[in-house]
């Protein structure tokens, strides 16, 4: 016998619910929501399809998931990857309560996530002087503990020009609609090459030193609706035709086999992209990074300001001074906080993501899934997922304040895309990113002399962090090597000042 619905009165009671659990974000959230998904409609057409789907998810879709769906009494704001156990708590004074910064090093590192780790690590297999890693919180306290767990090949090809060419369209109007399109291939060329790169890298570091972050490479399938299969195709025949074989079309049947979700229509593959476990990631890269005495790690030490002395620069923190004489900035959605120069220029975009207790059993381990309006994933005996890239003001970067509106919708697709399951929500979290408008990011030097950065990653920063990082390392070091990121593409002017920004030749 089918199991009934709820009736009526269930229905409104979770409506009602769900009104009273609004905030300021959610009705951000909502404005972008309606962008992406109606983009060609005016505002008043935009409104009112959002109201029509608004209204079938109040009534419909979600007081059906939640009947099977209990949640903790007080959800922890703790990410699911941040609840394991950090080998460098309050690094060094966990075991040393008398240790202080250092008055001079060669390098300082801000921030201790995907970026400062791979600093540190890149950093500590060569014969250089001293770093030093500041940071404000914990070790991945936050994107790099906060996200989906991916390792990511970043944007596929045709995503990657199509951000770059939409922007070129409203900053590059001295080139004609070939050169712009020209050029946006070569931005992605470059993008794609480096990524693919950094994937490769981060897999032979983690076989060679032996890291159990759980990693598995199984791809990450993302679901493709009626309306996009021509988009699909296009994509796909533009990756192989630039030589870039990682980005696939499967089957909707292909789709249910290898993740568990039932999809009415073909969907990409990105084939090498990976699952692990994020945090971990960044905690065994530092630990290997610390076996050298040229490299020292400072928690909850926050860089409050970065002064040019000449000779070196001066670093005012919330222990002290520290002088170095080159700086790395790794604080990606951070930056605009501690440089006022990447304000309106480095965006802060904020998404929300929650961990259950149970969950369908058709939906796959280590594979990565991502349907219209969100993404899941599958760990042990939970599941977790998320959705909504909004963006926010810089001071709000690195905020956890997790939506339940946001949640309950997810919880509502999951029951779409995988069938009716037990689930008991533990987690809800937040994690902000940093992105420019081009969606492509920056590294190399900020000022011109010998401060470095890497950032506007856009949600992608395991695509970029690891190679990115190698990439300063041997700049700072003046060691010959790759140069993935050539200052023509990658170099903060794109940003900071694109008519004295050394734009690359076009190619024919």
């Amino acid at each position: 016998m089918a199991q009934r619905g709820p009736s009526v009165l269930a229905r409104t009671r979770v409506a009602l619910g769900l009104l009273a659990d609004l905030r300021g974000h959610d009705f951000h959230a909502a404005w972008t929501f309606m962008h992406r998904t109606w983009p060609h409609n005016a505002v008043p057409v935009r409104l009112l399809k959002f109201a029509a789907w608004a209204l079938r998810q109040m009534f419909s879709i979600i007081p059906d998931a939640l009947t099977t769906v209990s949640f903790a009494d007080r959800p922890s704001k703790t990410s699911l990857w941040l609840a394991s156990e950090n080998p460098l708590a309050n690094h060094p004074w966990a075991t040393d309560r008398d240790a202080r910064l250092p008055e001079d090093v060669d390098v300082a590192v801000i921030g201790a996530g995907f970026t400062g780790a791979a600093c540190a690590y890149h950093w500590s297999k060569q014969d250089g002087g001293t770093m030093a890693v500041l940071e404000m919180n914990e070790a991945a306290s936050g994107a790099s503990g906060r996200n989906e767990g991916l390792v990511v090949m970043g944007r596929f090809y045709a995503y990657a020009r199509s951000t770059v060419l939409e922007h070129f369209h409203r900053t590059r109007e001295d080139l004609t609609p070939e050169q712009r399109a020209r050029l946006a291939s070569q931005f992605a060329d470059a993008y794609v090459r480096s990524a693919y790169k950094n994937a490769d890298m981060i897999e032979s570091t983690i076989r060679d030193e032996e890291y159990d972050c759980d990693y598995a490479r199984q791809g990450w399938v993302q679901a493709h609706w009626g309306n996009a299969q021509n988009e699909l195709d296009e994509s796909v025949r533009l990756g192989e035709e630039a030589g870039f074989d990682d980005w696939a079309k499967i089957s909707a049947q292909q789709v249910l086999e290898m993740s568990g979700m039932k999809a009415e229509y073909p969907a990409g593959l990105s084939k090498r992209s990976a699952s692990w476990h994020p945090a971990r990631w960044v905690w065994s890269l530092l630990s290997t990074a610390l076996e050298s005495e040229r490299v020292m790690l400072f928690t909850h030490t926050k860089v409050t300001s970065v002064a040019n002395r000449g000779e070196h620069y001066e670093l005012d923190t919330s222990r002290g001074v520290i002088r170095a004489r080159y700086v790395i900035n790794a604080t990606e959605s951070y930056s605009a906080l501690l440089h006022s120069e990447l304000r309106g220029v480095l965006h802060v975009m904020q998404s929300q993501a929650a961990h259950a207790d149970g969950g369908p059993q058709s939906m796959q381990p280590y594979i990565g899934i991502q349907s219209r309006e969100g993404w899941f994933g599958r760990k042990d005996d939970g599941v977790h997922f998320g959705t909504d890239v909004t963006r926010i003001g810089y001071k709000g970067a690195g905020r956890i304040k997790p939506s339940h509106f946001a949640t309950k919708f997810m919880l509502g697709e999951i029951h779409r895309s995988f069938g009716r399951s037990r689930m008991h929500v533990t987690r809800e979290w937040s994690c902000t990113a940093g992105s420019t408008d081009d969606e492509f990011p920056i590294v190399g030097v900020l000022d011109g002399k010998r401060q470095y950065i890497i950032a506007g990653m856009c949600g992608s920063g395991s695509a970029v962090h690891f190679n990115a990082a190698r990439h300063v390392v041997q700049r700072i070091l003046g060691l010959d090597g790759p140069d993935d990121y050539p200052v023509e593409y990658f170099a903060p002017s794109r940003v900071l000042d694109p008519e004295h920004h050394p734009w690359p030749e076009i190619e024919d």
